[in-house]
């Protein structure tokens, strides 16, 4: 009612001051409604314009009668041009006219465009950042969590369905994972992210290697030249703890006629405190294998990035990237442990103290040559990544004596590969194809040893040396094309051959597996109209096993438990199907079935007075859903978005380890209001939860969980500096709980951390906020598999 009001009042008020005006109504070529479309009319140096409502109406007062000239922009192109002669009020209907094939730039006149939030491309969802209030002031983190299909916390990134997620920057793979990825995340601005590009079936161009798929970040494009920095900090508040996690970051910019550099550097200090247990129950026998365990982790990091880029001439690009990090992460923990089984009861103690140090270096180095005027380029790349690891676990067991046990494992691995890609464009056919070539090579010491009266003693039963070593030989093809102006599709496929070998020196054993494998993709959508978009998409994926679950190691954290990994653990194989639906660019339906083949997982064992867990593969799983994202805009003070994920999982295990979780169904569910307190909406107050239900995969069923948080957002100094203030899981539920399946016993998991916090985080800009330096990442999907294992 109150935004009628204000029309009709400045429509009445015009009227006194313009006595000519056109109005009318403006249709597509299907007769329906053009909304957003401007009207603009002009007579010599004198403009005026208007934007058509939802219903494609216009009005445009003029100040005096006479030729005017009508031209009608879509989209900011120019469909309709006319002169017409105007004398009192005059109306005119218009249908807009096919669009021509070329952008036509309206000499002096500036054009300005609203994209749409939400599109729907042939292979990718695309979240338009810059259209999207709530979305400015933030990190790529903040804005990542409010992308549909997208979950993000400080530890992980994941695509609703699916997880092993990879980012990308302008195309261009991070070569980061874990919490480095996380880090590095929060040193980019949402002002300088144009849009996030969520494929869940990544085409035949980028690596088959993970089940979720990709996440690319698209930054604005250098505009000025010049330069600018920003200085950030952030500290979390545990309420009745002592303990405070801080992270303080520099970034740096500059952008030249030629040369662009970018770097930054980050250096924190994370607190986590967990409380946990695993109770493993007899289902046959009245047996147990209780424990309880309190840890704390003290995860301090420093690291640093630059990339620079040389515009050699139109046509050719050099640049480099490099990355840096050092962690020496503290770990500790103690544990209680009931065992009661044929040799009757015992009490265990056990405590442990961990003293770690990482060095990661990451270089990337790569050439790309524009071939025409078509966007067809040719991209060479090169990449290498040390990591050097090396710690000092120190471990009590006691029963009804004390034994003491230092492990020292020491891990070096190199990943090197190179690729090359082409590019070539025609008129309507879009062509890639390329080859790629990794090498990777892991040599990894376990030293145990047995503390007697104060010496270490090396245990030569417990200590091993592990080399693993594997070449990945890659080449693809693929094509896009626009079948008419509604249809358009994409294939393509990707062959993979593997060689790997392991070697174990203290059982002197070894491991030789090859495989090669086809992944082919499929797309293919139909564009209704600008309110309607259908997609359909295939794609068959990869997950390889971390180079920690391949060690065969025995980690013994007591002397009665310990972890080890499986030489001869294969890779797993998914195929997947997506079918979605956008509806008016904010609202986004995607239904999805995937089949997982040889799915891999660690599982628990016993074994008299011992228990170990280990990495199989075991299962096979379905897994049928669908999710649905919605933008709520409508109103100047609210922004909300609404995602919900509904999926049924269905497991078969096909080893006697371990018996497959029931079938059933799942749910995710996600809200965030952002309520903005004055007009020019930098005071933000923020409102919303994440939850979901109880859902199963392989042999675990996961509990429910909820969590909800709140904050206030202020952009201060014309956007120069942001201080957000939240308070995360207000009600103190967030916590992961479940059941996992077996043969003769059933295991029951809990675990509970500080997660009730309060965060504040200062950013402060200064210099040409235009300039965005070096923007370009380089591919190297590798990377991502040096980070896990247990």
């Amino acid at each position: 009612m109150n935004r009628k009001i204000v029309i009709l009042l400045s429509l009445v008020s015009s009227s006194f001051i313009f006595a000519q005006s056109v109005e009318g109504t403006i249709t597509d070529r299907e007769n329906k409604p053009a909304a957003e479309t401007e009207i603009l009319i002009t007579k010599g140096e004198a403009k005026f314009s208007a934007i058509t409502d939802e219903k494609g109406m216009y009005k445009v007062p003029l100040k005096e009668d006479g030729n005017y000239l009508l031209e009608i922009i879509k989209d900011g192109i120019k469909t309709n041009s006319e002169k017409i002669s105007v004398k009192g009020n005059s109306k005119k209907n218009i249908q807009l006219k096919e669009l021509p094939t070329e952008e036509r730039k309206i000499e002096g006149v500036t054009v300005t465009v609203k994209k749409k939030l939400f599109e729907r491309k042939v292979d990718r969802l695309v979240f338009n950042v810059e259209n999207s209030v709530a979305s400015q002031g933030l990190d790529a983190i903040e804005a990542l969590a409010k992308t549909p299909m997208v979950r993000t916390s400080d530890e992980a990134i994941s695509i609703a369905g699916k997880s092993n997620v990879a980012v990308m920057i302008n195309d261009r793979l991070l070569n980061l994972n874990g919490q480095e990825l996380i880090n590095y995340l929060k040193t980019i601005r949402s002002d300088d992210i144009l849009k996030i590009e969520v494929i869940t079936t990544p085409p035949a161009k980028y690596e088959a290697e993970g089940k979720s798929g990709l996440i690319n970040i698209i930054l604005k494009r250098n505009t000025n030249l010049g330069w600018n920095g920003s200085l950030q900090t952030s500290g979390n508040y545990y309420g009745g703890k002592a303990t405070t996690s801080t992270r303080s970051g520099a970034t740096f910019n500059y952008q030249g006629e030629k040369l662009s550099v970018t770097s930054n550097l980050s250096i924190g200090d994370n607190y986590w405190e967990n409380t946990s247990y695993n109770y493993l129950t007899g289902i046959t026998d009245d047996n147990y294998w209780n424990t309880n365990t309190k840890s704390l982790s003290n995860y301090r990091y420093k690291g640093g990035n630059v990339k620079a880029e040389y515009k050699i001439n139109d046509k050719s690009t050099v640049g480099i990237n490099y990355n840096y990090s050092f962690s020496n992460p503290i770990e500790q923990g103690e544990s209680k442990t009931k065992v009661f089984n044929e040799n009757g009861l015992l009490d265990i103690s056990s405590d442990y103290r961990n003293k770690n140090r990482r060095n990661a270096h990451n270089a990337s180095a790569f050439y790309d040559v524009k071939l025409d005027t078509m966007g067809s380029k040719l991209s060479l790349t090169a990449n290498v990544m040390m990591n050097n690891a090396n710690a000092r676990n120190f471990y009590n067991t006691v029963t009804t004596n004390t034994v003491s046990t230092m492990a020292n494992p020491i891990s070096k691995y190199r990943i090197y590969s190179g690729q090359a890609d082409l590019e070539k464009n025609f008129a309507k056919i879009k062509t890639e194809a390329g080859v790629k070539y990794t090498k990777i090579k892991n040599d990894s010491e376990f030293n145990f040893f047995n503390i007697i009266n104060g010496q270490n003693v090396l245990n030569t039963d417990r200590t091993n040396t592990f080399f693993y070593n594997e070449e990945n030989y890659a080449a693809y093809a693929s094509t896009s094309f626009k079948i008419s102006e509604k249809w358009e599709a994409k294939a393509g496929l990707r062959y993979e051959y593997t060689k790997l070998e392991g070697i174990s020196m203290n059982d002197n054993s070894s491991a030789k597996i090859n495989y090669g494998k086809l992944f082919p993709t499929a797309y293919i959508s139909y564009k209704a109209s600008d309110d309607h978009n259908f997609s359909l998409n295939y794609s068959r994926r990869i997950s390889r096993p971390y180079f920690g679950n391949l060690n065969p190691f025995k980690f013994y954290t007591s002397e009665y438990e310990y972890s080890t990994g499986n030489p001869y653990l294969l890779p797993s194989f998914s195929d997947n199907f997506e079918f979605a639906y956008v509806l008016k660019s904010n609202l986004s339906f995607t239904a999805y079935y995937n089949r997982n083949k040889d799915d891999w997982d660690r599982i628990q064992v016993v074994e008299g007075d011992l228990k170990y867990s280990i990495v199989k593969n075991f299962y096979n799983e379905d897994q049928t859903g669908i999710n649905i994202s919605y933008n709520y805009n409508k109103l100047k003070w609210l922004e909300s978005n609404v995602f919900v994920n509904g999926f049924y999982a269905k497991s078969k295990s096909y080893s006697p380890d371990a018996v497959s979780a029931p079938a059933g169904y799942g749910a995710n569910f996600n809200l965030d209001n952002n309520f903005f307190l004055n007009k020019e909406k930098t005071v933000t107050l923020m409102l919303g939860l994440w939850s979901s239900i109880p859902n199963r995969s392989g042999n675990t069923y996961f509990n429910g969980n909820v969590s909800v948080y709140t904050g206030m957002k202020l952009s201060l100094m014309d956007k120069k500096l942001l201080i957000n203030l939240n308070v995360n899981d207000i009600l103190n539920t967030n916590r992961s709980k479940g059941t996992e399946y077996y043969p003769n016993y059933n295991v029951e998991y809990y675990t509970k951390g500080i997660t009730r916090n309060i965060n504040l985080s200062v950013t402060y800009k200064f210099g040409n906020n235009n300039v965005k330096g070096a923007t370009k990442q380089v591919k190297f999907e590798e990377s991502s598999r040096a980070g896990g294992g247990s």
